[in-house]
């Protein structure tokens, strides 16, 4: 959904949103590496200060994502709290020195707010870069590369130390 900026009243604009995945992956070109198994559900608050756009809100959905240690899909509960300032006109030079205030500021280049943009950018955000499909996960034998979950592996009870160092079981302090 596009919103005109001249188009939000001075009292704000409170919306409820629902994009499907196919929606914000068309949106991202096709290149986004995210699968989601629910709708993204948002409510947004939008206002506008002068040449200033402010948007809060809360995101929800679920995405399928792959367990970091055993490798098997599952669904990401997503859900998060948000708060984003836009100004209006063009993005800085990029070899300018930003400040830290500087960090918190995104850019509208034109004159319209593109829900899905926000929408995306908060996802990207808050996403686990190793997401756990629980929290004692076991993951996978570095020998045989079973799953470790669902028992023991099978390749023994062996030593499991690398033989380049095995010298340091006879290092002692």
């Amino acid at each position: 959904m596009k919103i005109r900026i001249e188009d939000i009243p001075p009292s704000g604009l409170s919306l409820d949103i629902e994009e499907s995945g196919a929606a914000l992956k068309e949106f991202a070109g096709g290149k986004l590496d995210l699968d989601f198994s629910t709708p993204v559900k948002a409510h947004l608050e939008v206002s506008k200060r002068g040449q200033s756009v402010f948007v809060s809100g809360d995101i929800k959905a679920g995405i399928k994502v792959e367990c970091s240690r055993c490798l098997n899909e599952f669904e990401y509960p997503y859900a998060s709290d948000f708060a984003s300032y836009y100004e209006l006109g063009r993005e800085p030079e990029r070899e300018k020195e930003l400040k830290p205030e500087d960090m918190d500021v995104n850019f509208i280049a034109g004159d319209t707010l593109d829900t899905s943009e926000v929408l995306l950018g908060q996802i990207a955000l808050e996403l686990p870069m190793q997401p756990l499909c629980r929290a004692d996960c076991k993951g996978l034998c570095p020998k045989c590369g079973a799953d470790l979950n669902l028992g023991e592996c099978g390749c023994g009870g062996e030593d499991k130390t690398d033989p380049r160092l095995a010298k340091l079981k006879e290092f002692k302090p």
